[in-house]
């Protein structure tokens, strides 16, 4: 009876799961590049780094990191600031 219950509640996280991936929208890049002929397309870029302070939108942690880094900045200037005579 345990293994029927854990193959029912296995099974049915497959099923969201698999529901949730199938009801996702693509995005629009994918649609665009599908209907683009292979001959047409234009050669991608160099990718460049962002520059300090300045993290792609897609790369969340590198801007997190960057705000924390600019408020222990922000806070020690305050402190400096507030213990000059």
């Amino acid at each position: 009876m345990r293994a029927f219950l854990i193959f029912v509640i296995v099974a049915g996280l497959g099923f969201v799961f698999l529901h949730q991936r199938q009801n996702e929208t693509p995005p629009a890049t994918a649609k665009s590049a599908a209907t683009q002929s292979v001959a047409a397309r234009p050669t991608p870029a160099a990718l460049t780094p962002a520059p300090r302070g300045q993290a792609s939108q897609y790369n969340w942690m590198k801007r997190s990191l960057d705000r924390a880094r600019d408020v222990t900045e922000q806070s020690r200037a305050q402190t400096q600031e507030s213990q000059k005579p």
